[in-house]
């Protein structure tokens, strides 16, 4: 057999997978470095020119504590610097839980300090967070003495305590404040600016956990004390007119009531006073402010109003008679005297002494829808009187275009119109002011701060026309200074509301040698889906008595309402005995004299006046 011998290598195989892989394995490699240089490249040119500016904040806010402080709250002061309320250096007591080790132990130890069940404060120590309040405001001496203690994770920080003197007594105006030092009510809201003044800082440099640099950087911006309010009240007569009210309302078995007293030229506040009853049925004062968010219909105090726009109109004088009977029917509603009497001539001032509502609605006839509506408006009803409370109701007087046929004679005599004890009072200080109005006024300066003092209004003579339909919308708020009425008619209503507290309605208002003048009131209250009550069982009333003195130059007025009274239901039992009782409280105060010379007015001898009314 032949053997056949192969020479030479064997061929050469085609294999070129490893080579691929290994070329795709080096570009991926390299892409990735160069998207990882190129991403390190943009951070780093992100972090050193477009977050520089971020990250040297951070840094700052990592060694820079920041510690804001507050300036002094400012006082609240009445007329002569007295003080309402003002603040008290103190502290707020903290925890951090984080750094408490034993929560039972330290609360132990913590609740006859500070007055609170160890319980209680066992759950707040243990709680998560790095921040629990335990109390707020205490004093310096407390929280010394807590420092003393010397508790894991307890801490102190500073704050302030506010002091209200006359507590309640004062606490429907001068107000409260609430976290933070913010006014939460009254004055301590509408001025909180003022008094809060300008908050300021301290900055430190300070090491990772707290301590402070050494030398390092520090900024103190120091803090501006808040201005102190002055307000136009008597603290004196604020507590006084808070008891005699609240004595008043406890005797008259009644609901609450409204003290308000002022300084009829100046439109100064000096009391404001409403009290009322708690859940448990008590007589409290602080609850509300009654004397611009309440409003009632407020009765014969309205005849006043009536008769000062029909002297001022030249319809009759004080001795001008019309024929009065004891009832007349208007449309479809009889309207009544208190007492049945003969058809008699009754004189202008006799009517306004005997409280007689058909003798007031035979009056406001002749003086006409627009005219009588035009006078109330300028007296201020239908408005606000811009006092500058949250809240401030303008009361209740439709325009002229929306009255009904019996609009005119329920007006007249108090029914169907509602006023704020406030819009009343400043409309009786119309006839005290002979003829003029005077806004009210109850912050006399801000001192400090930025704050200015406060004025008097500009003089100002706003003429009644009695035309038009129903005077200025009742969102306007009341102007500045202005004539109402001519000034022989404001010296007439003295004189007639003179003779209501000497020989009418409001004789238990009478103060000795201080010729006092006012009116009494009762009304009905509307009720709640029933009108003014089905029955007399369901008849609740308000009785008020709004008055000034001395009559001949008056310069003290006020006004006495008391809401739904059950022992009496008159205005000149229910309401005018308060108004004798700080009515000689604040002539003390006040050092008014009496007037020189005989004080008591003459009687018209024509007329002998036999009272026939309670007070309508």
């Amino acid at each position: 057999m032949q053997h056949v011998r192969r020479t030479g290598s064997p061929p050469k195989q085609n294999n070129p997978r490893p080579q691929f892989r290994s070329r795709g394995r080096h570009f991926c490699i390299l892409f990735l470095i160069a998207v990882l240089a190129a991403s390190l490249a943009w951070k780093t040119y992100d972090l050193q020119f477009t977050q520089a500016e971020r990250i040297t904040s951070w840094g700052e806010q990592q060694r820079m504590k920041t510690v804001r402080t507050l300036g002094v709250r400012g006082d609240i002061l009445d007329r002569s610097g007295e003080i309402l309320a003002t603040s008290f250096p103190g502290a707020d007591v903290f925890a951090d839980p984080s750094l408490v080790n034993d929560p039972v132990e330290e609360a132990r130890l913590l609740s006859p300090v500070l007055g609170m069940p160890a319980e209680l404060l066992e759950d707040k120590l243990a709680s998560p967070g790095r921040y629990v309040l335990l109390q707020k405001r205490v004093t310096n001496e407390l929280a010394e003495e807590i420092k003393a203690l010397d508790l894991d994770g307890i801490a102190t920080q500073e704050s302030s305590r506010r002091h209200y003197p006359l507590k309640e007594a004062a606490s429907e105006i001068v107000g409260f404040i609430g976290d933070y030092e913010q006014g939460v009510a009254g004055i301590e809201a509408i001025y909180n600016d003022q008094l809060l003044g300008t908050p300021g800082e301290i900055v430190q440099e300070q090491y990772p956990g707290g301590r402070s640099v050494p030398g390092g950087y520090s900024k103190i911006v120091p803090a501006v004390d808040g201005a102190d309010i002055r307000l136009t009240i008597d603290r004196l007569l604020q507590y006084e007119a808070a008891r005699v009210l609240s004595e008043q309302v406890e005797e008259m078995d009644a609901a609450g009531g409204v003290i308000l007293l002022s300084i009829p030229r100046t439109g100064e506040i000096l009391s404001m006073v409403s009290v009322d009853r708690n859940a448990q049925g008590e007589v409290v004062t602080g609850l509300q402010n009654r004397s611009f968010n309440w409003v009632f219909e407020p009765g014969s105090v309205m005849k006043a109003l009536t008769f000062a726009g029909v002297l001022d109109s030249g319809l009759g004088d004080l001795e001008t008679t019309i024929s009065v009977p004891d009832q007349i029917m208007i449309y479809d509603s009889e309207f009544t005297d208190y007492s049945p009497h003969p058809v008699e001539d009754y004189s202008l001032r006799q009517i306004v002494v005997e409280s007689s509502n058909i003798g007031t609605i035979k009056w406001a006839q002749k003086l006409g829808e627009n005219s009588l509506d035009a006078y109330l408006r300028a007296f201020g009803l239908g408005r606000s009187t811009n006092l500058g409370f949250p809240g401030e109701s303008p009361g209740l007087l439709e325009q002229v275009r929306h009255w009904s046929g019996t609009s005119l004679p329920t007006i007249a005599i108090g029914q169907g119109v509602s006023v704020t004890p406030l819009q009343l009072l400043f409309a009786y200080n119309v006839i005290a002011n002979d003829g003029f109005y005077v806004p009210p006024r109850l912050v006399a300066e801000v001192i400090g701060g930025e704050g200015g003092g406060g004025e008097d209004g500009v003089s100002g003579e706003d003429g009644v026309s009695g035309e038009g339909d129903g005077g200025e919308d009742e969102s306007e708020p009341s102007a500045a200074t202005r004539r109402v009425l001519g000034e022989p008619a404001a010296k007439n209503m003295q004189q007639i509301l003179r003779g209501v507290v000497v020989e009418g309605t409001g004789k238990r208002a009478d103060v000795p040698n201080y010729e006092a003048a006012g009116k009494t009131g009762t009304a009905r209250k509307p009720l709640p889906l029933i009108g003014y009550g089905e029955d007399e069982s369901d008849y609740k009333y308000v009785a008020a008595f709004a008055g000034f003195l001395p009559a001949s130059s008056p310069e003290l007025s006020i006004l006495v309402v008391i809401d739904e009274p059950t022992k009496t239901i008159y205005g000149g039992t229910a309401a005018a005995p308060a108004f004798k009782k700080i009515a000689e409280i604040a002539l003390r105060r006040l050092k008014i004299p009496p007037p020189q010379g005989d004080t008591e007015p003459q009687e018209t001898p024509e007329v002998m006046l036999v009272s026939r009314s309670e007070d309508g």
